[in-house]
């Protein structure tokens, strides 16, 4: 039979390894490592930063600077017919991983226009990426200052 002490004795011998030793531990829990943005765009639209053409029909509406980065509200209206776009990708760079979402259009939505609120982590581009139904891609990017702890 195990005795309180005994269970002390092995719970304390438990704590020590675990503080000695913490990079030992580390590795066995599969801890994920940040995303850069060049990885997050080729994941998920198959090309790099270079491949994305700057756009002047896309428009985000973001604040300058945010007081949090916790709640950034963020829209994207795009000046293009709804029925040539597939998709609407928003990014930021500087988040643990940047792929924010993903919005798909269809003619019945009746114009390319996506509002939601972000978390960025700090100061950071956030990007609106429009995939066209031609297969071609449309970018625009806002610089957003975040001044106070975001989602890190």
């Amino acid at each position: 039979m195990i005795t309180r002490r005994d269970l002390f004795k092995v719970a304390g011998v438990g704590a020590v390894a675990l503080a000695v030793a913490p990079g030992a531990v580390k590795p066995s829990f599969g801890a994920p490592k940040k995303i850069s943005i060049e990885d997050s765009l080729k994941e998920h639209l198959g090309v790099g930063l270079s491949a994305l053409k700057e756009s002047n029909l896309i428009h985000i509406k973001a604040p300058t600077i945010a007081e949090s980065g916790a709640n950034v509200p963020v829209q994207v209206k795009a000046n293009i017919p709804v029925d040539q776009v597939q998709a609407l990708y928003i990014f930021a760079d500087a988040n643990f991983n940047p792929w924010v979402t993903t919005v798909e259009f269809s003619p019945m939505n009746g114009e390319v226009f996506f509002a939601t609120r972000i978390k960025l982590a700090k100061t950071s581009p956030v990007r609106a990426v429009i995939k066209m139904k031609d297969g071609s891609l449309l970018a625009a990017a806002k610089e957003v200052k975040v001044t106070v702890g975001g989602c890190g």
